[in-house]
């Protein structure tokens, strides 16, 4: 009888530790399990807000719709990485791809072949074109759809980014970019925004 009395303990505490050890398990996969619906969550509402984002930027962005490489420029908000502005242009990987993003714009209009408009990777290779063209605005000027604006962002004679105008409506300038924040999207300026370097016209 003494030995059925420890017996009946030992199996007790088996059973005890067993159930401590499946509550810990039920514990760690209820974790994982929170862990990887808040990773997944996390995606799918990134990708989904990017999917609303580009749609509604298409929605309610001003545009004159009857400049092509607006048009062209439009259809590319909500990109993410410049792919495949950066590849297009002869890259291997991502780099700095606001020129390469204008760049492919005016190539899927042939305006490059045409030599309307400069391929260029470095915003001040795409501003020297249009100066040596005498295509070149001044900060202060109002450009219109479709002319490249080239930014100075802390004023100091570094050329440090280029998007495309695609409407001017009162005083204020819209503009498609690339590389903005690393995607395509909108932003907009005040006429004679003092990080605007200068405007690209393109005579096409």
């Amino acid at each position: 009888m003494e030995n059925y009395n420890i017996d009946e303990s030992i199996k007790k505490r088996i059973i005890q530790e067993r159930r401590r050890r499946n509550r810990r398990r039920r514990r760690i996969a209820g974790a994982l399990a929170l862990i990887l619906a808040l990773v997944c969550g996390h995606f799918l509402g990134k990708y989904i807000g990017d999917k609303a984002y580009a749609s509604y930027n298409k929605e309610i962005t001003p545009t004159a719709e009857d400049v092509p490489i607006v048009n062209v420029a439009k259809e590319q908000l909500g990109n993410i990485g410049g792919e495949p502005f950066w590849s297009w242009y002869g890259f291997n990987s991502s780099q700095e791809w606001c020129a390469c993003f204008a760049s492919w714009c005016e190539n899927e209009l042939g305006y490059i072949d045409e030599d309307k408009a400069p391929k260029f990777a470095l915003v001040g290779d795409g501003i020297s074109w249009f100066i040596y063209r005498d295509q070149w605005l001044q900060p202060d000027a109002t450009p219109v759809a479709g002319d490249l604006i080239f930014f100075d962002w802390d004023d100091d004679d570094i050329k440090d980014h280029v998007g495309i105008v695609s409407a001017v409506v009162g005083d204020k300038i819209f503009a498609i970019e690339g590389n903005s924040s690393d995607r395509c999207r909108v932003k907009v300026y005040n006429v004679g925004d003092e990080v605007i370097y200068g405007f690209g016209h393109i005579n096409a």
